[in-house]
């Protein structure tokens, strides 16, 4: 006969059994929540904190992370500081005014520039110059930096940069190097590109996360375009640093100046696992397999009247942001605006606040580590 005495015995004897869980169910489990609710789980014992920091886990939930999109938004506030707020891409579409917590941002310092995204790490670049009555010293560093974790990296790959003066103006761009962020999958190694074009020689340094050391690597078979003739009186116009896609590094290069045709415009692609160059032509549309020149197909076209624009003129641009199913996101330069388009029905949305959407990249919230 069940007396309460018995069934509380039986209760008792039943706390006492150990809940056994495989370690894939719990990495599945543990891979959909958020890298803040996970850090909560690292603090519980060693065991947990060597199970959540394996590679393997990392790459896990890195994996189910990148399935929610994010744009990183920059904006300074009136101290002059860099604000940076992860915004998912779902809440962005649902209203295009959004605002952000001023509680809830990142603040980083007024001199410091953000050289691109990948895989959870932001890879942030200092600065600082010296000027002299005959040179102008420049001194470039990094730190590596995991927003969902709030870490940060020690400084790292110190670059100086010595400018005499009778190069001071145009040739200024060209004498300072420009820098890409990216990630080779290979040996899962972060890599920095360093370039600069000085006196029509080029010069290519590399940075490890891990290693500390620029190396030098052979030079592009032709130079990034990084420089276009003034317009209408205004300065020459940076065009790009090179984006990151897939473990390569891809610029727009030009045979030939001035520009007479579009078929003078090449892609040069640096493969960071082997270092070495690859050129593709200009495509006509999107390539479906990286490389072959024979997979161009057309991704989309949309007409500037399509988007409701105006006043367009030769210093105008926009900047694609995000592309999912019938739906683009695009940016305006040096403005707050963005323009969510439909491409089914041909509508517009057009948004303006204080977020600078023009320099946003792609985000996904990682615990990917910094050192």
């Amino acid at each position: 006969m069940d007396t309460p005495a018995n069934k509380k015995l039986r209760l008792h004897d039943l706390c006492k059994q150990t809940l056994f869980l495989p370690d894939e169910l719990i990495a599945e489990i543990l891979s959909h929540l958020t890298v803040k609710n996970i850090l909560i789980f690292k603090c519980l014992s060693k065991s947990w904190n060597t199970f959540i920091s394996d590679p393997t886990f990392v790459q896990m939930h890195l994996k189910k992370s990148s399935q929610n999109s994010h744009l990183t938004a920059f904006f300074r506030d009136r101290f002059d500081r860099v604000n940076v707020k992860p915004v998912p891409v779902h809440l962005l579409l649902k209203d295009p005014s959004i605002t952000v917590d001023s509680n809830d941002l990142y603040r980083l310092s007024s001199h410091c520039m953000v050289v691109g995204s990948c895989n959870g790490l932001i890879c942030l670049l200092f600065h600082s110059e010296i000027t002299s009555p005959t040179v102008t010293y420049l001194k470039s560093w990094f730190r590596f930096w995991n927003p969902a974790t709030r870490i940060r990296s020690e400084i790292s790959g110190l670059l100086r940069n010595i400018i005499p003066h009778d190069e001071i103006g145009i040739h200024t761009f060209l004498c300072r190097f420009k820098f890409t962020f990216g990630y080779e999958s290979l040996s899962k190694t972060y890599k920095v590109v360093a370039f600069r074009v000085k006196k029509n020689e080029g010069e290519v340094k590399v940075f490890s996360l891990g290693s500390n050391c620029w190396r030098n690597i052979q030079s592009f078979p032709v130079f990034p375009l990084n420089l276009l003739p003034r317009r209408r009186g205004r300065g020459p116009c940076c065009l790009n640093d090179g984006v990151h896609f897939r473990g390569t590094i891809n610029w727009l290069a030009m045979y030939n100046q001035p520009i007479i045709h579009v078929e003078q415009f090449v892609i040069v692609s640096l493969d960071l696992s082997t270092e070495s160059y690859k050129q593709m032509q200009q495509p006509p549309g999107f390539n479906e397999e990286y490389g072959v020149q024979e997979s161009w197909t057309q991704l989309l076209k949309i007409s500037y009247q399509n988007l409701h624009i105006r006043n367009i003129n030769d210093t105008f641009e926009l900047v694609c942001l995000y592309v999912n199913g019938d739906v683009v996101i695009f940016a305006k330069e040096n403005s707050n605006q963005i323009f969510i388009y439909n491409l089914k029905d041909k509508t517009v949305q057009r948004s303006v606040n204080r977020i600078r959407w023009y320099r946003s990249m792609d985000y996904a919230e990682s615990l990917a580590s910094v050192c």
